[in-house]
């Protein structure tokens, strides 16, 4: 008989019991793996703990059905539980991991106004952290120096690099979109500090969400599995929609005065990465909440999936495809103006100026010359609460692609005003 066969036992008839949802007693445990009831009454409070809770003489388990055997066998055999560790690395990882739930407690907070300043604060703190515990493990010296090469103190402690200078000595020369994201944050983090700004919290939720996804792949890469997050944490609980009025009236704060200098730098920062790291998740998450559908009505399987798009049949893309053409009408696209496509396009093609870009929307008939408030088109759309048109990155990338051709110039140029 193998040691681990009554292990296995128990993993089945743990995972039986939590399918069906159903409580079980010490006296069913052992009659199920042959154990003793002595034995069986130590494991659930000494090696299962994380896994089974206990409510009179019922117990309960949950979580077991998404190990493996071979997990469980490592849970069991106490391979896989948590150890102090009072080194520096080991405190700057527990740091890392407290700050990054904390980041998420606070953004899943339905009582919290200020869910984007809250989140990323904390998060700065996390990464900080992660990075200075990867640092120590790799015996890299992540202190600032004076010129005579000795260690700089404030207050007494060494000076520690900011997260802004570990992500260059991590990504050494790198342009990637974990770090493009990364100091995304810190820059927004710089902006909204000293400013009340809600209404972005819609506008950055990706960049929120992928931050918090990288932050846990870097931590398992460098430390191991057994400090994921995942077993922490839970898929926010979510409206079933967003009403468009709520996007408007966001859209309304958005173009107000005290979210310049928010706004200004969010645009230009985006605009400033290339395609390919826009479009990454690793970047911005973006996603959709749908039904789904089980195979049977009762089935237990997980209820929220997240599926890898390279391992989708040519039909699922297809759907995939459709779907995401459906969800992205709630994101407005129009949200540049005129001066802000002048800036774009000026970048480009030298010379490009405000009166230009007045003959080119009448050249190519971008939006009607009178005010229609219910206009919309391929690159602009008269925008309520702005009271005014505002363009899409289409129509700035168009104008670039257009004007490069010289005919095409020339003939832009004799349009009248």
């Amino acid at each position: 008989m193998s040691r681990y066969d009554k292990v296995d036992l128990a993993y089945e008839f743990l995972v039986a019991k939590e399918k069906e949802t159903e409580t079980f007693t010490i006296a069913q445990l052992a009659e199920a793996t042959g154990w003793s009831k002595g034995t069986c009454s130590t494991y659930p409070s000494k090696r299962w703990h994380q896994y089974v809770a206990k409510d009179g003489t019922q117990f309960s388990s949950s979580g077991i059905s998404y190990l493996s055997k071979e997990e469980f066998r490592s849970v069991h055999s106490q391979k896989l539980q948590k150890t102090e560790d009072f080194s520096t690395k080991g405190i700057l990882v527990h740091k890392a991991k407290e700050f990054a739930l904390l980041a998420v407690s606070t953004y899943n907070n339905p009582y919290t106004e200020f869910k984007t300043y809250g989140f990323i604060v904390n998060i700065v703190i996390a990464y900080t952290s992660l990075f200075h515990a990867i640092f120590e493990k790799r015996g890299s010296n992540y202190f600032h120096l004076d010129e005579d090469g000795e260690p700089i103190f404030i207050d007494g402690e060494e000076k520690a690099w900011e997260l802004s200078e570990c992500c260059d000595a991590f990504w050494q020369g790198e342009t990637n979109a974990e770090k493009a994201n990364v100091k995304f944050l810190i820059g927004l983090r710089n902006k909204i500090e000293h400013r009340s700004l809600p209404a972005i919290d819609l506008a950055v939720c990706g960049e929120c969400q992928s931050a918090l996804s990288n932050f846990e792949t870097l931590l398992v890469e460098e430390f191991g599995d057994d400090h994921a997050l995942t077993a922490s944490l839970a898929i926010a609980m979510q409206l079933t929609r967003i009403s468009e009025q709520a996007q408007v009236d966001s859209l309304k704060q958005l173009q107000r005065e005290n979210y310049k200098v928010v706004r200004e730098y969010m645009e230009t920062y985006r605009n400033d990465l290339n395609d390919d790291i826009v479009q990454s998740q690793k970047y911005r998450i973006r996603a959709f909440l749908v039904p789904k559908l089980g195979n049977h009505a009762k089935s237990s399987d997980i209820a929220v999936e997240f599926l890898n798009v390279n391992n989708l049949s040519n039909e699922e893309i297809e759907n995939y495809e459709q779907g995401v053409a459906f969800i992205k009408g709630i994101e407005n696209p129009f949200k540049l103006k005129p001066s802000k496509v002048v800036e774009l396009v000026e970048k480009k093609i030298k010379g490009f100026n405000m009166t230009l870009h007045t003959k080119c929307w009448k050249f190519y008939e971008a939006r009607p010359r009178e005010v229609e408030a219910d206009f919309k088109g391929e690159y602009s759309s008269f925008i309520e609460g702005f009271d005014h048109y505002l363009y899409s990155m289409k129509w700035a990338k168009f104008l670039i692609k257009e004007l490069k051709n010289k005919q095409k110039m020339a003939e832009v140029k004799a349009q009248a005003i």
